[in-house]
């Protein structure tokens, strides 16, 4: 009965030792590379400049800063309504100075908030923010903020 048992024992073992032999050939796949947060366009230096954020590109605001202007986007994409990008901030700021915000725009001041503990700025506020930010919409779609506007549409 063993001897019957014994060529199928044998061809496991063979098949068994070729599958480990194989997949130990298998290349491991390579770490990937961590991710490094390219510098901050020009005009949202400028901006947090204006605002009194001098190292605003160094690498450790350059996160915070990008995570910031990615929900601020967010936002104003959110409460567009089909106005432009400047009638959303006019609204925005509108809002703001009415006392009449709303939840998106309290989540954005939550995220400034985080911004500013990150940057240690307690000089920033939301609607300067956004008058800053919407002065620099004219500098054209190509560069800065106007990059960033597209990259996000």
């Amino acid at each position: 009965m063993i001897s019957t048992l014994l060529p199928i024992a044998s061809i496991a073992l063979k098949l068994s030792s070729y599958l480990l032999s194989s997949n130990a050939k298998a290349q491991p796949e390579p770490e990937p590379e961590p991710v490094q947060e390219e510098r901050l366009a020009p005009t949202v230096q400028s901006l947090f400049q204006r605002l009194g954020v001098n190292d605003a590109n160094s690498e450790q605001n350059r996160p915070a800063i990008n995570h910031f202007m990615s929900e601020l986007l967010q936002t104003l994409g959110q409460e567009n309504n089909g106005q432009s990008l400047p009638e959303a901030i006019d609204a925005a700021r509108s809002q703001l100075a009415n006392g009449t915000q709303s939840t998106r725009l309290d989540a954005l001041q939550s995220e400034l908030d985080t911004l500013k503990g990150s940057l240690g700025s307690s000089e920033l506020n939301l609607d300067q923010l956004l008058g800053a930010f919407k002065q620099t919409l004219p500098n054209g779609k190509g560069e800065g903020v106007g990059k960033l506007l597209n990259a996000s549409a």
